[in-house]
């Protein structure tokens, strides 16, 4: 084996290896922003059931029930979190093609808006209470501490998966990727299959043609772009060397004869 093949085994071997954990991240990250939405949505609802409650401090409105619009706002945006965030991990994990909500143009829209939504309670939750430092002792303070910072943590991560999302698409110059092949290392393109003596035997369709004669009639090399397809190469060369070690068990053999 040259320096050059050695080189491309180890390309190979790497890709697999990055685009298996970046398939990775994208299926955690949305477990994560899944988490981040649970625990806003807990703790808007506590804000809510104390607002929206008689009590019997009269500190806040004087003890009489009232709305805050920015805390029903971060409830709307964990719910959509919630559902969305589900409904990806679903995709990326079963790789079921639905329709137009498997694209990643679809993911990336979801995102956009999930993203303004976020930044807009979040935004106006921390403009209506920028320090609650003097009334920690006290649990409500301590309920918006807690709903801001996941507010905020959610945000941070739904901006993680866009930017991710948007260049991942960039790179393939295609909004139509299914998301679970989408955060690909190795952007697929086309096959091509080229035997000993140069001639190219793709189909233009991403087919994999004359599979059959793989480790006959003469040395096959494959030459290809595609992520999916790198198997077949692994295959083909690990024919190569059983047919290169069978050959050379023969001469050895016709040799001591």
């Amino acid at each position: 084996m040259d320096q050059s093949e050695r080189r491309s085994r180890m390309t190979v071997a790497t890709t697999h290896v990055t685009t298996k954990y970046a398939r990775a991240v994208h299926g955690w990250a949305y477990v994560v922003l899944g988490f981040w939405s649970i625990m806003l949505l807990i703790f808007t609802i506590a804000r809510l059931v104390y607002t929206l409650s008689p009590r019997s401090d009269t500190f806040l409105n004087g003890g009489r029930p009232f709305y805050e619009p920015c805390v029903m706002e971060l409830s709307i945006c964990a719910l959509f979190g919630l559902m969305f965030s589900g409904m990806m991990i679903f995709l990326l994990r079963t790789r079921k093609k639905i329709a137009i909500i498997s694209r990643t143009w679809f993911e990336v829209a979801v995102l956009g808006l999930l993203w303004f939504l976020w930044i807009g309670g979040a935004g106006s939750a921390t403009t209506i209470w920028p320090d609650l430092n003097f009334c920690v002792q006290f649990s409500p303070c301590r309920v918006l501490q807690a709903m801001m910072a996941w507010a905020w943590l959610g945000w941070v991560t739904i901006t993680f998966i866009l930017l991710t999302s948007v260049f991942f698409s960039f790179r393939a110059r295609s909004w139509e990727l299914l998301i679970y092949s989408a955060w690909e290392v190795h952007r697929p393109s086309e096959a091509n299959f080229v035997d000993a003596h140069g001639r190219g035997t793709n189909d233009g369709n991403n087919s994999i043609s004359n599979v059959g004669n793989l480790g006959h009639g003469g040395d096959i090399e494959v030459n290809t772009t595609n992520y999916d397809l790198d198997r077949w190469r692994r295959a083909v060369s690990w024919l190569q060397e059983t047919e290169s070690a069978e050959k050379n068990r023969t001469a050895e053999s016709n040799f001591r004869l």
